[in-house]
């Protein structure tokens, strides 16, 4: 839930605010959805992971110097929907990985990525001074995929067989922003 006091990054239906420690149990919700689980094709993430397990990953990345983690906030309910994050931050390169997750699947198709993913962009970008950012997607969510070249990310490459789904492997697609392309976000 937003803070009074707290600093906030506001869109037209979303805000993002900084990640708080008390935050892991809206991350322990979600990451625990099969849902969306299987929407984001974490290739690391384990189904049913411990309270405490997921504390501790909250705090590693609270103070890991190339992190930048925040809320998704329903501006309408000050509500947490979802996580956005900014990882691998390589200051050298001016470069970042991006993630989004939507964790209440009943705030899905309302554009609340695509507002998040353009937001967490003209941060990196206009605040951070970055040049590069990029992130992976399952080719099989087609919503993401959407959500992300909506927010100004084109499809770079294709990860083959990258990860297990369902009994089988699966691809991802590698996707990319630069700063110079796409004029304003």
């Amino acid at each position: 839930m937003g803070k009074a006091g707290t600093t906030m990054l506001r869109g037209a239906k979303i805000g993002l605010r900084p990640m708080q420690t008390e935050d892991v149990w809206h991350l322990f919700k979600w990451f625990n959805d099969q849902q969306v689980l299987e929407n984001i094709g974490r290739r690391s993430g384990l189904f049913c992971v411990s309270v405490e397990e997921e504390r501790a990953a909250v705090e590693m990345m609270l103070t890991s110097p190339t992190n930048r983690d925040f809320m998704v906030i329903d501006l309408g309910t000050d509500m947490a929907v979802g996580w956005a994050g900014l990882s691998e931050i390589d200051l050298r390169h001016a470069s970042a990985r991006l993630e989004i997750v939507i964790g209440d699947p009943s705030e899905w198709d309302q554009g609340k990525g695509t507002e998040a993913t353009r937001m967490v962009r003209e941060h990196a970008f206009e605040v951070m001074n970055l040049h590069r950012l990029h992130l992976r997607v399952p080719c099989r969510n087609a919503r993401a995929v959407t959500c992300f070249m909506a927010g100004g990310f084109i499809i770079e490459g294709t990860l083959r067989d990258d990860h297990f789904h369902r009994g089988r492997f699966a691809s991802s697609y590698v996707m990319g922003a630069l700063r110079d392309e796409g004029g304003r976000y």
